[in-house]
């Protein structure tokens, strides 16, 4: 007999303003950087772009329908800051504001929870240009920009998440190591802040939390070295944040690796204080793979290399496909971090579809999600606080860097013509919410 999800268990799915809205030009939205990179000097594009996406901004309440037939009890979608100020702060765009708006209600009126991203690396390019999150004058624009949104939709908008994936935004760009981490402890400080301006707000009795992109790290042998190799990468990738968000400090054995290299930040006195003051109220989790390290000596400043698993299935991502691998990654958070609250707030897979006889065929992508509900489901049994589960993603969208090659939706998006077909794994998806059970 299958075991049933917990009564108040959420199922949803997510996406983000960039990735699917389109309407990149229209009613008074600003700029950011994914406006005008990958284009001439005449701003023709020279690759994909998100111009028109999944045409989003003007598709909404058909889509909202398609969420409403699968079943979705929580949609989590975030806020375009530059729809709500064009130029990062100073004047509101009312036409940007009444798209949340209109967006929010009709969720509602759907039966579906709205819940919102603040931040989903669609930094207003007059801060790109100004150094982005390296310049620390960009948290105090942010604070204004959440204190906005909260003002405008917090009265129906009860869950918030700071910012989606702040790893990304720290690590993946040129900057040098030192930097990199000084922009990591801008987004943790930026959400300390936020949070405390949550608690005093008048629509602050939702709750709030981060979005963290995590992956268990295991060593390839029990060898010693392996394993240091491991312990490193967990550091980088998963406790620099995880620590700082939930115990208010930096894990000391990378402090020291990185005082070692001289790569150094800067950490004011109160910063600390501040991120243990004001702690969130639940954590989410973006979950793809894993990860399996090999020590490699000449590899600095981490000593790892990443290992293929021979026999493994690997995504159109090139990620290996692990599932209990999740239900380890929740059983640490429940054993060293005071069993937090725990949303899976992205979990999903790029695979190829097959189109037969008018439908959408992709049998790799529905066992993806049922193997890791199964994690899930697994970990809830050995007691972690995990409470929500969103797929990744609603819709085939803009993969940011990788445009419109990958696909990751539940729906299928013909992108010439905007159709939208429910794939088998979204119907797959629509059978767990509807049975509440595997």
């Amino acid at each position: 007999m299958a075991h049933k999800f917990p009564k108040d268990f959420i199922f949803g799915a997510a996406t983000s303003a960039y990735q699917i809205e389109g309407a990149a030009f229209e009613d008074g939205r600003g700029q950011t950087m994914w406006d005008v990179i990958h284009r001439d000097q005449e701003g023709k594009p020279t690759q994909d772009v998100g111009d028109i996406a999944c045409d989003h901004y003007h598709r909404y309440k058909d889509d909202i329908k398609l969420m409403k037939e699968l079943g979705l009890q929580s949609y989590r979608f975030s806020i375009s800051w530059v729809r709500i100020y064009p130029q990062g702060a100073g004047e509101i765009n009312p036409l940007g504001v009444n798209f949340y708006q209109n967006l929010i209600d009709e969720l509602i009126k759907n039966g579906i929870e709205p819940t919102a991203t603040l931040w989903h690396g669609d930094l207003p390019l007059v801060y790109d240009e100004k150094g982005g999150w390296l310049n620390p004058e960009v948290i105090e624009h942010y604070l204004n920009y959440a204190k906005t949104c909260f003002d405008l939709f917090g009265d129906r908008v009860k869950i918030w998440y700071t910012h989606n994936e702040p790893w990304c935004a720290a690590f993946l760009n040129e900057h040098p190591l030192g930097d990199q981490l000084q922009i990591a402890h801008h987004l943790m400080i930026a959400h300390a802040r936020v949070i405390k301006l949550y608690r005093n707000h008048l629509n602050g009795d939702g709750k709030i939390g981060i979005v963290l992109n995590l992956g268990k790290q295991y060593p390839k042998t029990f060898e010693k070295m392996d394993q240091f190799a491991a312990r490193n990468v967990d550091g980088f990738v998963n406790r620099w944040f995880l620590d700082p968000v939930i115990k208010g400090e930096y894990p000391k054995d990378m402090m020291e690796l990185y005082r070692k290299q001289g790569h150094h930040f800067i950490i004011e006195s109160k910063d600390l204080d501040e991120l243990k003051r004001y702690p969130m109220d639940f954590l989410g989790i973006n979950m793809y793979s894993r990860g399996v390290q090999s020590y490699a000596p000449f590899n600095p400043p981490f000593y790892a290399q990443d290992y293929h698993m021979p026999e493994a299935i690997y995504t159109e991502m090139g990620w290996e496909v692990c599932p209990s691998s999740l239900y380890e990654l929740l059983m640490d958070i429940k054993e060293k971090y005071h069993n937090i609250e725990v949303f899976i707030t992205e979990n999903g897979a790029a695979f190829k579809d097959e189109m037969i006889d008018n439908k959408i065929h992709d049998p790799l992508r529905a066992d993806f999600i049922k193997k890791h509900l199964e994690a899930v489901q697994k970990a809830i049994s050995h007691g972690v606080n995990v409470t929500r589960y969103y797929a990744w993603s609603l819709f085939d969208n803009f993969e940011w860097g990788l445009g419109y090659s990958k696909r990751f939706g539940i729906i299928h998006i013909d992108y010439e013509t905007q159709k939208r077909t429910i794939k088998a794994s979204g119907y797959c998806y629509q059978r767990i919410i509807q049975k509440r059970s595997l």
